[in-house]
């Protein structure tokens, strides 16, 4: 570990502010890109160096690798800056960068392993275990076969996690495995959110020993086996209802990017027959006015969730059943908010909303993208919350049980 101590010693932890700064540096290159990297479906090189340069990967990265280990809600400020210049960009940030924390919730062994020698480690996850694919126990581990999907960012990964089954067994697990153990499959032909590569994971006979792969509900739950060695209270706490809200900041950032950019080409647009001023149109008026109200009460929302998420983790405390379906309600309602702003907003545009290089459209474009994702999704998120009202029991969740423990820090 002296590689990691020295490296410590010598780096400079930015504030959170500061990092908002280096973001918003970014964005100008980030716009300049933006039309290239939807056609090449994947962020370049180029630009994943520039987010390594910045540090905005370590965000959630351990103190003990060289990373800032800071505040749940950081990414949120992140995203909504980066996503002026790129959603997609944004996405691979907040979502894909926040990857690091879940890795310090494994064994030391394999934090020692992912970062021992190298702090700018990219972690591609894949969520959904495709059709065929197969997880079997063998002496000392596990071999995954087959094809893992959804995995943002993987053409520029270092290593990659899976969530696998094995057949008959109830509860999944986490598996984390190198580059080098794995292939990308190009899968990711989309209408929305292009520029994030997100692709399948394929693994073909990977052993990934036990030290690097987490019961499901050991991997969510409280005071996991990476937690210990880390002073922060977010290697430690229940995860589960922080995972979702970490989707916020593209979210968030994708609509207030289409709002800017209606408002500033609406300003000075003439009507294509009369050359009439459209700004003068009460119409236009009264939904640009809807447009920035659902944007306030969408953000009002989002700082609330950060506050529960923040206060309960560094409380030590556990989450209620209350508190779990209201986190999910509140994301699902910042979703829809942030995409009822945005589609008002392109319907008004007429013809020049269908244009690919019009950024107004592509935010639309990628918040629909955005919107399909579980952990924003409506029809999922929404039906717990539901159920606690109406006094129906709810589904147990992996990891939803706060296990006895010292108080995190």
């Amino acid at each position: 570990m002296t590689n990691v101590v020295a490296h410590r010693k010598a780096s400079s932890v930015p504030t959170r502010a500061e990092l908002i700064d280096r973001a918003r540096a970014l964005v100008p290159m980030l716009r300049a890109d933006a039309i290239a990297t939807e056609r090449r479906r994947t962020l370049s090189t180029e630009v994943i160096n520039a987010l390594f340069a910045a540090g905005l990967f370590r965000v959630f990265q351990p103190a003990r690798y060289g990373g800032w280990q800071m505040e749940w809600g950081t990414q949120y400020d992140l995203g909504r800056v980066i996503a002026r210049g790129c959603p997609s960009t944004a996405w691979i940030v907040c979502v894909v960068g926040t990857h690091a924390g879940y890795v310090a919730r494994f064994p030391m062994e394999a934090q020692d392993e992912v970062w021992g020698d190298d702090h700018d480690v990219l972690i591609a996850t894949g969520s959904v275990q495709r059709p065929g694919a197969s997880v079997k126990r063998v002496a000392g581990g596990f071999v995954l076969n087959g094809s893992w999907g959804f995995a943002s960012g993987v053409d520029h990964a270092k290593w990659g996690m899976a969530a696998g089954r094995i057949e008959g067994e109830p509860e999944p697990r986490q598996f984390l495995f190198p580059r080098k153990d794995f292939v990308v499959s190009d899968t990711w032909h989309v209408a929305g959110m292009k520029g994030t590569g997100t692709k399948d994971i394929e693994l073909h006979e990977t052993f990934v020993p036990d030290h690097r792969a987490l019961l499901t509900g050991v991997f969510n739950g409280a005071n996991p086996p990476g937690g210990a060695v880390h002073d922060h209270y977010l290697y430690r706490v229940e995860f589960r209802p922080f995972s979702g809200s970490g989707l916020l900041g593209p979210i968030m950032g994708a609509a207030e990017a289409a709002y800017e950019e209606y408002v500033a080409m609406t300003r000075v647009k003439q009507g294509a027959i009369f050359k009439d001023k459209v700004a003068d149109n009460p119409a236009v008026q009264m939904r640009v006015a809807e447009s920035a109200a659902e944007l306030a009460a969408a953000r009002a929302l989002a700082d609330q969730t950060y506050d529960l998420l923040n206060a309960r983790g560094k409380a030590g405390q556990s989450f209620s059943d209350e508190d779990r379906v209201m986190v999910m309600r509140d994301r699902a309602f910042v979703m829809k908010l942030c995409l009822q702003s945005a589609e008002r907003l392109v319907r008004m545009m007429g013809a020049l909303g269908l244009h690919d290089d019009n950024p107004v459209q592509r935010c639309f474009r990628d918040l629909h993208a955005m919107a399909a994702q579980i952990g924003v999704n409506w029809d999922v998120n929404m039906a717990p919350y539901g159920k606690w009202a109406l006094g129906i029991p709810l589904a147990p969740t992996w990891g939803a049980v706060q296990r006895p423990s010292a108080t995190p820090k």
